[in-house]
């Protein structure tokens, strides 16, 4: 594309090959930490100037949505919807929310519903056994009648969080981490609320 000067094509570059390998666009920080900016700003100026030149397109106030124009159309972030950032949570303490809610845009493919659906970032190794690492991002299907066997975020007794697989047993609920050897936490059915079912992982690799 002309018009571009040497930096801008090669964040232009970036861009268009991390998409094609992580199917969705790089976050302002992953761009920043690649080219050595010292600061979010620097690479807000590029992205503002590849607007105005109509190299990049991407959606207000929504994260990870930067895409080329001349980028095929199954790498388009027509491909991809737009959830919910709604914060951290680890297995045994309280779900801490951010202040401001923003969106991600991640790959169609994964989300049956995005009017459903929201992401939350793990903290903490509690879920290394579930091949769940800190820093992943999991997309959850808010629901509250998950199947057997499926990977829930439950609350129990209105106070602890919990990511365990559900198995329904006449008045109680049996939960267990697969790929563990901790013993599996039995509950009332009245002691338990069922937040979502997680139906996806990303995973940003360093």
């Amino acid at each position: 594309m002309k018009g571009l000067t040497k930096r801008q094509r090669e964040v232009l570059d970036f861009i268009q090959n991390y998409i094609e390998i992580h199917h969705f666009s790089p976050s302002y920080r992953e761009i920043m930490k690649h080219f050595g900016f010292s600061s979010a700003g620097s690479v807000h100026k590029h992205i503002s100037a590849l607007k105005r030149k109509n190299a990049i397109s991407n959606e207000k106030n929504c994260s990870r949505s930067v895409t080329p124009v001349d980028a095929p159309p199954h790498e388009k972030s027509s491909g991809a919807v737009n959830l919910p950032f709604i914060g951290r949570i680890s297995s045994g303490m309280p779900i801490e929310t951010f202040s401001q809610i923003t969106t991600l845009a991640v790959p169609a493919i994964l989300v049956p519903s995005s009017e459903q659906c929201y992401i939350f970032q793990i903290s903490g190794d509690s879920l290394a056994n579930d091949f769940i690492a800190d820093g992943d991002l999991i997309i959850v299907e808010a629901k509250n009648n998950p199947e057997p066997g499926e990977l829930v975020i439950a609350l129990i007794n209105n106070n602890e969080t919990t990511i365990k697989r559900y198995f329904p047993e006449g008045l109680y609920i049996r939960l267990e981490a697969p790929h563990s050897n901790a013993m599996p936490i039995t509950v009332r059915s009245d002691e338990i609320y069922v937040q979502g079912s997680v139906i996806g992982l990303m995973r940003m690799y360093k």
